[in-house]
Order: structure tokens, then C-alpha cells, then sequence
């Protein structure tokens, strides 16, 4: 099991039915997989409204979640996390990100960086099994405190790396 598996089965796990998407991301076909009902956008700004309006109806008993390529696809996304910020609704945003061996090197984009300020949690799932400690930190801030976006990075290495263990330790 790799890295996008994991965080697909652990969206599945935690009841997500669908997920706001724009292109090109593989944790979207993962997600898929699973049975989780991709609904593309022509943008991201689009998607994350959508996510945004989702969320609202649901008084935090479920979440939209938001899947988006990284680079241009992430840095689109700006503009609707702090709007979801700003008025306290939870979102689940899962950007995709370059390698980590690109992540410190400029011009490179690192959403769960750039996004801290927009977000009330913003984490990069940095080896694959730290997945579930990371997606299990997600839930517990879209649940728990301040309601607000939470971001998670997937960098691009990381998400085809396979998981030590094929038993995903993961129970919502």
C-alpha cells in the first residue's frame, strides 16, 4: 500500500462520499478506487467553494474535502481557503506537492507552508508512514478548536512510496 492508498482508505474510513477535484493529482484515482465520488472542477477556486458550501450545510459532523494538483493548481487555491479561514468552516485541502528533494529550492511551491497562516492546521505527510499519524491529526483539528481549513501536502515522492506495513493502523 502506498502513500495515496493509505490517505484514500483513511477518507473512506472517516465516511467521505465525494471530493471537489481539479487536475492532476493521483490521490484523485486512488480516491476513486475506494469508491469515493470524484467531482471535477474547471477550477480550483470552484472546487474549494464547493467544498466550502458543503461543509456549512454540515455543522461539522462531515467535511468537504478538496483535491488539487500541486504548483499552479495549489497556489489557485489561495483565495478560497481564506475565505473558508476567515468565516471558521472546515475544509480538508490535499494539495499535491514537488518531491522533497525540490522542496526548499525556489521557485517551488510548498502549500502546507505558504497556507499556515490561512489554516488552523497545515501539515506535509513527509514519509509514507507518517500517513496516518498525519491524516489522524487533520480529523482531530477539523473536529476539535477553531473551525477552520486544514491542509495537507502529499509531495509528489512521498505519494507512490509504499507504506512499511499493508495493514493500514487507522481508525477514525
Amino acid at each position: 500500500m502506498n502513500t495515496n492508498q493509505a490517505v484514500a482508505e483513511v477518507l473512506k474510513r472517516e465516511g467521505v462520499e465525494w471530493i471537489a477535484c481539479f487536475p492532476s493529482n493521483n490521490l484523485i484515482e486512488e480516491a476513486a478506487k475506494v469508491g469515493i465520488r470524484p467531482v471535477m472542477f474547471r477550477h480550483e477556486r470552484g472546487a474549494l467553494m464547493a467544498a466550502d458550501g458543503f461543509s456549512r450545510m454540515s455543522d461539522r459532523k462531515r467535511f468537504g474535502v478538496v483535491i488539487t494538483q500541486g504548483g499552479p493548481g495549489s497556489e489557485n487555491s489561495m483565495g478560497g481557503l481564506a475565505q473558508a479561514f476567515a468565516d471558521n468552516v472546515p475544509i480538508l485541502y490535499l494539495p499535491g506537492g514537488v518531491t522533497l528533494a525540490e522542496r526548499y529550492v525556489r521557485p517551488n511551491f510548498a502549500p502546507a507552508q505558504t497556507y499556515e497562516p490561512v489554516s488552523t492546521s497545515a501539515e506535509a505527510i513527509l514519509t509514507a508512514d507518517s500517513a496516518p499519524s498525519v491524516m489522524r491529526r487533520a480529523f482531530h483539528a477539523l473536529r476539535n478548536g477553531r473551525a477552520g481549513p486544514v491542509v495537507v501536502e502529499i509531495p509528489a515522492d512521498v505519494g507512490g512510496a509504499e507504506l512499511s506495513s499493508d495493514e493500514l493502523q487507522y481508525h477514525p
